[in-house]
């Protein structure tokens, strides 16, 4: 098939949007389990009852400043002339500046103690080679510079303590005799279906206890059935993770290597 043909433009668009979908669809995927996982909970199980919509949501929210950072990289990239652009490659593919380039991270990494600088210097790089490696292929491009801004993307979220959460208090019914709800449950929203909501827990506290966000306590994923919802409601908060996951995200970055696990 001829490459300036409309069928091949028309490929190309095809499966960059889809790449794209499945790419927002994933770092959501990676983001909530991230959050999850500094409240103490099991991140992919929690993940697991997270609707579609949540994940895109998140996924596009957690994208959307690193990737107008990275189109605007990209398009400066493109306004210069190719021999512009061919001169940058081989002036950082000699030795001294990949030399340069290394010895850059090797400073970040051992002075930060935070990823996403680190990443987001890869990243420039990435997108850099991309432009001029493949002009003429922007689907090549395209996945390049978006698995470089996903890259920047999800070691900031690694790095995140604090966030902004939906505290949700579900009144919980004594049984199905009774409407008289009996006891309140508040905890982190995780998701909620047509079977009933998944909440976050505090562990050590009571299921009562409406004081959010207990810093020393781990939470615990509880699923509290339809029939059994009197009554719920949900406002926003802004929540640290707990004491011993915010440390370890503020640890010098040799020693957080060890730890990197998303659960």
């Amino acid at each position: 098939m001829d490459r300036g043909s409309p069928w091949t433009t028309l490929l190309s668009a095809a499966g960059a949007a889809g790449a794209a979908i499945g790419l927002v669809y994933g770092i959501g995927g990676v983001v909530l389990s991230l959050r999850y996982d500094g409240f103490g909970m099991t991140g992919q199980q929690a993940v697991a009852y997270s609707s579609r919509e949540v994940l895109l949501f998140h996924g596009a929210r957690s994208l959307f400043i690193w990737a107008l950072l990275g189109a605007a990289l990209v398009l400066s990239l493109r306004a210069l002339a190719d021999d512009r652009r061919n001169a940058i490659k081989a002036r950082l593919w000699t030795r001294w500046g990949l030399l340069g380039v290394c010895a850059l991270a090797l400073v970040l990494f051992l002075t930060l103690r935070v990823w996403w600088p680190l990443a987001a210097v890869v990243a420039g790089l990435a997108i850099l080679l991309a432009a001029a490696r493949w002009p003429d292929s922007p689907l090549a491009r395209f996945l390049a510079s978006a698995a470089a801004v996903a890259l920047v993307a999800v070691a900031y979220e690694a790095d995140r303590i604090s966030y902004q959460l939906d505290w949700t208090c579900v009144d919980v019914a004594a049984g199905a005799e009774t409407d008289k709800a009996s006891e309140r449950s508040c905890g982190i929203l995780v998701g909620q279906t047509d079977r009933g909501y998944y909440i976050g827990q505090p562990g050590s506290s009571s299921s009562l206890s409406r004081a959010p966000f207990e810093p020393d306590s781990r939470y615990r994923l509880v699923f509290i059935p339809v029939e059994r919802v009197a009554g719920a409601y949900a406002e926003k908060q802004k929540a640290r993770v707990i004491r011993d996951n915010a440390d370890a995200r503020r640890e010098w970055l040799p020693a957080r290597i060890g730890d990197i696990e998303i659960r």
